[in-house]
C-alpha cells in the first residue's frame, strides 16, 4: 500500500514539474500572443475607431491637463485635441485645425499613442524584434516573466503575468548601460468592444526613484 502511495506521488510531481517546464519554456514571441489573445481577444485593433479621453498629472508644480485623441486605425488616422491645440495626423500628412505644432512633434505625437495605448498589440508591427528568451523579475513583491525587445533606439522590457498574460507595467531605456530610462506602472482595465485598456499608466525614472507623472483614461467613445 505504501509503495502505492509513493508510485501516485511521484506521478502528481512528474506532471507538476512537465506543466511547469511547459510554461517555463515558452518564448517571447508566444508570451506577447498570449498577451494579445489577453488584451485583444477579438483582433480589434487593426481597425479600431474610438476616441480616448485623458486626465495627466505630473509632479509637484505642474498643473493637471485633459486631452482628447481619436484613432481610426484602418485609416492610419489620428486626431488630436487638447485646449489651445486641435490637428489630425493622416498617414504622414498634418493638418492643423487649431494652435500650432510643427510636423515632427505631430507625427512622433501620433506614434507615441498609437504605441503605447496599442500594447501588446504593437508588437506585431513589421521589424519589431521579440527576443526568444524569456526571464524573470520581482517588480512590487510579483513574479513577472519579462520580454525583450530591441528597437534602433532603445530597448523595452515588458512584465507580463504569468497567469493571465497581463501586462502589468514596462520599461525602456535610452542608455541600458547606465541604467537611464523611465518605467511604466499599469493599474485598472477599461473594456471596450471586448478589448482590455489599462486605464491608468504611472511614469517614474529607472535610474531614481522619481515620479514622472500618470496618465488616467477616463472614457473611451
Amino acid at each position: 500500500m505504501r509503495n502505492s502511495i509513493t508510485l501516485i506521488l511521484l506521478f502528481l510531481f512528474s506532471i507538476g514539474c512537465t506543466e511547469h517546464s511547459s510554461e517555463t519554456l515558452l518564448t517571447g514571441p508566444e508570451i506577447i500572443k498570449r498577451s494579445i489573445r489577453y488584451h485583444d481577444p477579438n483582433g480589434i485593433w487593426s481597425k479600431l475607431k474610438a476616441s480616448f479621453v485623458i486626465q495627466d498629472s505630473f509632479a509637484a508644480g505642474k498643473e493637471s491637463r485633459f486631452y482628447e485623441f481619436s484613432l481610426d486605425n484602418s485609416q492610419s488616422k489620428m486626431v488630436y485635441r487638447i485646449e489651445g491645440l486641435n490637428y489630425i495626423v493622416w498617414n504622414d500628412s498634418v493638418q492643423v485645425f487649431e494652435g500650432e505644432v510643427d510636423n515632427e512633434r505631430a507625427l512622433r505625437m501620433r506614434n507615441y499613442y498609437t504605441y503605447l495605448w496599442g500594447l501588446p498589440m504593437k508588437l506585431t508591427d513589421p521589424n519589431t524584434r521579440i527576443e526568444e528568451k524569456v526571464s524573470l523579475e520581482e517588480l512590487n513583491g510579483k513574479t513577472y516573466q519579462v520580454v525583450r525587445v530591441p528597437y534602433e533606439k532603445d530597448i523595452w522590457y515588458f512584465y507580463i503575468e504569468p497567469e493571465t498574460y497581463r501586462m502589468a507595467a514596462y520599461k525602456f531605456y535610452q542608455d541600458e548601460q547606465a541604467g537611464k530610462g523611465e518605467i511604466i506602472y499599469l493599474e485598472g482595465e477599461m473594456e471596450f468592444e471586448g478589448m482590455k485598456i489599462p486605464a491608468n499608466r504611472t511614469w517614474y525614472k529607472t535610474e531614481t526613484p522619481e515620479f514622472l507623472g500618470t496618465d488616467k483614461l477616463l472614457e473611451i467613445k
